[in-house]
């Protein structure tokens, strides 16, 4: 009997180990002339300098001509500046307020100017938003702010706390990497965790029945043994992983019976693929349907089980083992680990299989899009057909989910 991988205890790592968060001031202006009346707000005449405002309680309508400056008074036009009054064209100021007797605004008037305002008392001098349009209080900018340095992990990015950690819901790490841990998204769409901006696909029209119960996860591994459930159904081949296995001794026990590469998950659209797995207490042939979260059951994060989330598979019982979890299923995906037994390398001749627990992904490391990259190159190990389209559809279909949640229920073979 065929055992297969299933939970271990690291973190961050993924297959079958399970790995596998004021008054104006008033006076005389200085210049041609001019003078400031209590309560007017002061007059200027062209050239004229003053400190402007009103003493009055109604705040001034501000100076008149030319380009003088003052604290307060509106200038209606010209090039001045002013703190607190309204501006005319061309001019900037400081929370300009309507013109008018002591206005408040929430923003300045004539010429573009705006702001947040502030209220203008006798003589205005609140300091509001800037001209041409001003800066109101928006939500922070979508970013990643990259954590302190970590002399126990040089280099590593917001993309590596993302996907290889879990600390994306502690506390301290609430104010970094926001992109890579999915809290909020930027301009322009740019997805999180690395994963390029892509995005689950829209299975509703695909006319899936909805799952909604059987909380569990998926783990993977592929040992190339005879599948337990075999021995009822006879579904073991030869060395080739094609032809019908004469033997029925299972290759981890020492004979020539292997897995058929026909056991290899495929697709059937874009939301639906087939498959096979191993589960505690197998009922060998019965199939249920699962439903992808998009989340993963050690990452919550996991950027691929993200992009599957809304997909749905259809699975059928091949095998069990005794490291496989009740809510766990174990779905066969060549250069998912080889777990606790390995006929893989004596039927493709190589020992490079990646991690026993978790396979190709586990030694995969970088952003999603890298270990994507890095997945699929490894592939090229396997005989080509349709082991190797597993292992690819692993890449495409599956996007390296690593250990994704999913809802399941039982329901009719369709294969």
């Amino acid at each position: 009997m065929a055992l297969v991988s299933a939970a271990g205890c690291v973190s961050g790592e993924s297959g079958d180990n399970g790995d596998g968060d004021s008054a104006g001031k008033g006076g005389a202006a200085s210049g041609n002339g001019g003078t400031i009346g209590a309560g007017s707000g002061g007059v200027m005449s062209t050239g004229g300098n003053g400190t402007g405002g009103s003493a009055g309680s109604s705040g001034g309508s501000g100076g008149t001509t030319g380009g003088g400056a003052g604290v307060g008074g509106a200038l209606p036009t010209g090039g001045g500046a002013g703190i607190g009054g309204a501006l005319a064209a061309g001019s900037s100021g400081i929370g300009g307020s309507v013109s008018g007797a002591g206005g408040a605004g929430s923003g300045g008037t004539s010429g573009g100017a705006a702001g947040s305002g502030g209220t203008g008392g006798s003589g205005g001098t609140s300091m509001g938003g800037m001209s041409a349009g001003g800066t109101g209080g928006g939500p922070e900018p979508c970013v990643n702010v990259e954590p302190p340095p970590d002399p126990t992990w040089p280099g590593a990015t917001c993309d590596n706390w993302a996907t290889e950690t879990s600390e994306c819901g502690a506390a301290w790490f609430a104010e970094y990497c926001d992109v890579s841990c999915g809290r909020c998204v930027p301009e322009g769409g740019a997805g999180s965790g690395g994963s390029g901006g892509a995005t689950a696909p829209d299975c509703s029209g695909e006319g899936l029945p909805n799952v909604t119960g059987g909380d569990g996860y998926a783990t993977r591994y592929w040992d190339c043994c005879q599948p337990h459930c075999a021995q009822f159904d006879g579904h073991r081949c030869g060395q080739d992983g094609v032809s019908n296995a004469g033997n029925q001794q299972s290759a981890c026990s020492g004979g020539q019976s292997f897995a058929c590469y026909d056991e290899a998950p495929r697709a059937v659209s874009e939301c639906l693929s087939y498959g096979h797995f191993a589960k505690a207490n197998p009922n060998c042939g019965g199939c249920y349907r699962i439903q992808f979260t998009g989340e993963g059951e050690h990452n919550a994060n996991d950027p691929g089980s993200k992009l599957i989330k809304g997909k749905q598979m259809i699975v059928k019982v091949t095998n069990t083992g005794g490291d496989v979890g009740g809510n766990q299923f174990d779905l066969m995906i060549p250069g998912g680990g080889v777990g606790q037994f390995n006929a893989c390398s004596n039927q493709w001749g190589t020992n490079d299989l990646g991690a026993q627990y978790g396979g190709f992904l586990t030694e995969c490391t970088g952003s999603h899009a890298a270990k994507k990259e890095c997945v699929r190159q490894e592939c090229m190990k396997i005989p080509a057909g349709k082991a190797r389209d597993g292992c690819i559809w692993f890449v495409d279909w599956f996007q390296v989910a690593d250990n994704p949640k999913f809802t399941s229920q039982s329901t009719s073979c369709p294969f």
